[in-house]
């Protein structure tokens, strides 16, 4: 099983996301041809990535994350259009995390805290709160793409309450991954 932590992207926020991709391709001409946008079903912050999960080892793995039920719940605000690695020689088209993102980072801490001694090694970099929105098939070195970017990077899309965390799988498929709750966790349930 291919599993992933994560916060799920409410379905109010998901018109705000994809007029923020109907904006970005008007002003990038090349993006509808580069990019794969993630379903709007499918938006999710990550908090952890497992990979490849024996059956086996989930009943260990769903146990370990209520460790996140003693966190509370908070808010999240969505603002900016960004890039990884960055701008020029872009892969990934996000959405920004201002408000909640040290709260998302004490999460992510959380998750791996908890899965660390079930053998899922920590991510050895810095926690990045983001919302992708869609990857690039190579990378774009695109001025054009620089000054939309640009543009957007402060358009908000929305404020969020989270008091959830899933674990989910995912299931590809040739016309894209499907995502599974395997359970969801809800935060200040052990307070």
């Amino acid at each position: 099983m291919r599993l992933f932590v994560a916060v799920l992207l409410d379905a109010e926020l998901r018109p705000s996301v994809e007029d923020l991709r109907r904006q970005l391709l008007q002003e990038w001409s090349r993006a509808e041809q580069l990019v794969k946008w993630v379903e709007p079903s499918n938006l999710h912050l990550t908090l952890k990535f497992l990979g490849p999960v024996h059956a086996s080892r989930v009943p260990a793995v769903l146990e370990a994350l209520t460790a996140v039920e003693a966190l509370c719940p908070f808010m999240v605000r969505l603002v900016g259009l960004g890039a990884f690695p960055r701008p020029r020689g872009a892969r990934v088209l996000w959405v920004g995390v201002e408000e909640g993102a040290r709260e998302l980072g004490d999460l992510a801490r959380v998750v791996e805290k908890a899965l660390e001694p079930l053998g899922f090694v920590g991510e050895g970099r810095p926690f990045s709160p983001h919302l992708t929105i869609g990857r690039l098939r190579t990378p774009a070195y695109d001025a054009e793409l620089e000054v939309a970017l640009d543009r957007k990077s402060r358009v908000e899309v929305g404020r969020q309450h989270v008091h959830s965390v899933g674990l989910m799988e995912s299931t590809l498929r040739p016309q894209g991954p499907v995502y599974t709750v395997l359970r969801s966790y809800r935060l200040g349930a052990q307070r």
